[in-house]
């Protein structure tokens, strides 16, 4: 008798084991246009809302089923950590709470890859971007609208959102206020290699070393925004600054340079990031128009 239960639960653990190996093999095949992650990746980003800091860490758990992933949402204010349970679907990219299903928002975390997007929209720009040392393609948003302007950027490959800087005028009281957001990516386990086929954008960026000085004369308002932009755009001009080329926005002298353009400025004037990281805000001032090349 023991034998025969013995060999039921068996069975049943076979069929078990069987089912879930099925889910999570078709998971790592990761379909075209799914949002492509499995069991035990993570990513954490660091947020900042002017002077103050968190993070936010997302852990991927078990495959549910094939479309199906449980991920536990983790945020650190200080000492203060909440934790926060969803279920993502991967083939709609919506996730929802683990007791409720019936409210859905978008995981805008990780976006279905590879990732597609219309050529012909000014507002977006293909990059490469150094992520912990690996060189990444990336494509880069820039978005003005009323108050605000945003730059989010997200890996092509594998649609994960490396890094989202937005600045808006707020009105706190009777007081109009400049609210800096960012959020960046600083950790993962899903990107450990440079991206394929990036080479050919990373030689079409040359930035003579002079032109820092004029960075870090912006940076340190020695010199004013009109200035550094008709800089920039006399040396794209005249050949001396070679950049991956996007299409000219309509030129609209009254839209307020952010300050992430500016503070990238002074950390590539000072060597802390590349120049592929700084040509990011030359294309944006290009796309939005305060700076034309045609």
């Amino acid at each position: 008798m023991k034998f025969i239960v013995s060999l039921l639960i068996l069975a049943i653990l076979g069929l078990y084991i069987s089912h879930s190996e099925q889910a999570f093999a078709q998971q790592s095949a990761c379909q075209p246009q799914t949002v492509c992650v499995h069991p035990g990746d993570m990513l954490k980003y660091s947020i900042t809302l002017n002077s103050a800091n968190s993070t936010q860490t997302f852990n991927f758990g078990d495959m549910i089923d094939a479309s199906h992933i449980r991920v536990i949402e983790q945020d650190q204010i200080g000492n203060s950590i909440q934790n926060y349970t969803m279920i993502l679907n991967l083939n709609t990219g919506y996730e929802s709470g683990e007791q409720d299903s019936t409210i859905t928002h978008p995981f805008l975390q990780v976006l279905a890859s590879p990732m597609d997007y219309n050529k012909s929209d000014t507002s977006i720009a293909q990059a490469t971007t150094d992520f912990n040392g690996f060189n990444r393609t990336s494509l880069v948003e820039f978005h003005p609208s009323g108050s605000t302007t945003s730059k989010t950027e997200y890996d092509t490959e594998t649609g994960i959102l490396l890094d989202e800087q937005a600045t808006s005028l707020v009105t706190i009281g009777k007081r109009m206020q400049i609210v800096d957001i960012s959020n960046t990516l600083v950790d993962t386990n899903i990107i450990n290699s440079d991206s394929s086929g990036n080479q050919a954008l990373t030689n079409t960026i040359s930035i003579p070393s002079w032109v820092k000085n004029n960075a870090k004369y912006w940076n340190d308002d020695s010199i004013d925004d009109t200035a550094f932009a008709q800089g920039i755009q006399y040396m794209i001009k005249q050949g001396m600054i070679t950049i991956p080329p996007v299409q000219s926005g309509q030129a609209s002298p009254g839209v307020t340079i952010p300050k992430w353009v500016k503070q990238d400025a002074g950390f590539w004037a000072d060597g802390q990031i590349s120049d592929r990281d700084f040509v990011k805000g030359v294309q944006w001032l290009i796309t939005n128009g305060i700076i034309q090349v045609n």
